[in-house]
């Protein structure tokens, strides 16, 4: 086998990787039962990765001191910044904009996991023929179901192509992994 040299400069767009990993957890999710609650979950938390790394994608951009800047600010503040420049009134009561929170905290939850105790009191319907098909439990179980994950993705979605709209960006932000410049020496 021979060997060779490459060298040059590579641009990788970390929101983009995210987002086809949260589509792609959410696709397995949708697909079969098995690991549901794990792809749901994964799906959820790919979403926050792909909106954090937009925002800090966003301020590289707009601000020479970002790296600075940005290790200062909540997520939620970063993306309140965002919304100043371009004149963005979020009504975080409403969808896209309440996902932004939802997202967030549940990605805080899971990287910050810890064992809990916690109370249940819920109805559920239950199968008489099947009487242990039913699903309780914390509420990052309860929050991780294939429903919000659909909606979380697709909010998450959402926002990014707000903001970068606003940027005056017109490709869609989704498009391109990353670029470069490679020499190959053998």
């Amino acid at each position: 086998m021979n060997t060779a040299s490459v060298k040059g400069e590579y641009e990788t767009i970390s929101f983009a990787f995210m987002n086809i990993g949260a589509t792609h957890m959410l696709e397995l999710a949708e697909a079969s039962e098995e690991g549901q609650l794990y792809n749901s979950a994964s799906c959820i938390i790919f979403s926050a990765f792909t909106l954090e790394a937009y925002f800090n994608h966003l301020g590289a951009q707009l601000y020479d001191n970002w790296v600075k800047k940005e290790r200062k600010l909540s997520k939620l503040k970063k993306y309140k910044l965002f919304c100043s420049e371009f004149n963005i009134t979020p009504n975080f009561e409403e969808k896209p904009y309440s996902s932004i929170p939802a997202l967030f905290s549940f990605r805080d939850t899971m990287a910050h996991g810890k064992s809990s105790k916690d109370a249940i009191n819920k109805e559920i319907e239950l199968d008489l023929d099947n009487l242990t098909h039913f699903t309780v439990g914390a509420p990052w179980v309860e929050f991780s179901t294939v429903e919000n994950a659909k909606i979380l993705h697709a909010d998450m979605q959402k926002i990014i192509r707000e903001l970068n709209l606003a940027a005056g960006h017109k490709r869609d932000p989704f498009m391109s992994m990353g670029s470069g410049l490679l020499a190959l020496s053998l």
